[in-house]
């Protein structure tokens, strides 16, 4: 379920937007956490477990709002997950409005 929206202005070489979906188990632990991170060029997904050993990139796409809803769909879960969307206000009312879609 979307959880937060925020809006943010960033600073200088931080991104436009920030995506967190945590991976929660039936009890409401989270057990990980993917974070999407949209620059003005590009958008990094990194993944990282409970264990804090560390993220990993595990993809890297354009900046296009379509590729950061493909992302989006392909790791998040409604029915479990929480979404927590940060940033400038184009960008997370653009998020938004095609999430709805």
């Amino acid at each position: 379920m979307l959880k937060y929206v925020e809006y943010t202005r960033h600073s200088m070489a931080e991104p436009l937007a920030t995506i967190n979906i945590y991976k929660k188990v039936e009890d409401g632990k989270v057990v990980s956490t993917f974070k999407i991170l949209v620059y003005k060029n590009m958008s990094i997904t990194v993944f990282e477990t409970d264990k804090l050993e560390g993220g990993q990139v595990v993809e890297m796409t354009s900046e296009k709002i379509e590729s950061i809803i493909k992302i989006i769909n392909k790791y998040y879960d409604e029915k479990t997950d929480d979404l927590t969307i940060l940033g400038e206000e184009r960008v997370v009312d653009d998020i938004i409005d095609k999430l709805k879609t």
